[in-house]
């Protein structure tokens, strides 16, 4: 059975945007200060504001930060009123959930490749299936993702496609179109009450 990143990967020919692919080099991932440095970030709704390792941060409409750069080691975190840390590995990718209370830690699976865009989708509802549905495509780009945890598909690029939540063959919520580039990740949040919320992933400065 051809898994979701393959099948995605092939997508005809006529679903490619034609953007000019000078446009597709300015979002490519950060080159980081140190080979062995690692970027977190946190999902964090209900929270007004988050500070990553000193760094305090604006957070989107569903929670969302950038990502900071951060050294291997215990890294603090101030989330609303809550303070925490958390110890981070080497050149990863790490996203805060910060409505898991056990394990609210996860590894991104980003692939960093300058010939994808990578999807990410993190579940803060309590829905355990689902699909996430290209509708362009007729097909799921990614299904099931566990409550309270990541899936993630790396897609060939540049890209535009329409997103639709769906449970049982019903639509439940839906995106508008996203425009997917080369070298950089979209990321989309499955909300407590099932609403999806879309946004490109940054890093700050």
């Amino acid at each position: 059975m051809m898994n979701k990143r393959t099948l995605l990967l092939s997508l005809p020919v006529a679903l490619l945007t034609a953007l000019p692919a000078a446009a597709q080099d300015e979002g490519l991932y950060p080159e980081p200060s140190s080979p062995d440095a690692s970027f977190l970030r946190v999902i964090a709704p209900d929270a007004d504001s988050v500070s990553i390792d000193g760094t305090r941060l604006e957070t989107s409409d569903a929670g969302l930060t950038p990502y900071v750069e951060v050294a291997p080691g215990d890294v603090d975190l101030t989330v609303g009123d809550e303070e925490r840390s958390v110890e981070v590995g080497a050149s990863t990718h790490y996203t805060i959930l910060s409505s898991v209370k056990d394990e609210p830690m996860i590894k991104d699976d980003i692939t960093e490749s300058p010939a994808q865009a990578d999807l990410l989708l993190y579940n803060l509802s309590d829905m355990k299936t689902f699909d996430l549905y290209a509708t362009e495509a007729k097909t799921a780009a990614l299904s099931d993702v566990a409550p309270g945890t990541e899936g993630a598909v790396g897609l060939k690029a540049p890209l535009t496609l329409t997103f639709e939540l769906r449970q049982d063959g019903e639509t439940l919520s839906s995106l508008d179109p996203l425009e997917l580039r080369r070298g950089t990740a979209t990321t989309v949040i499955v909300g407590a009450d099932g609403a999806l919320t879309a946004t490109d992933s940054t890093y700050a400065n």
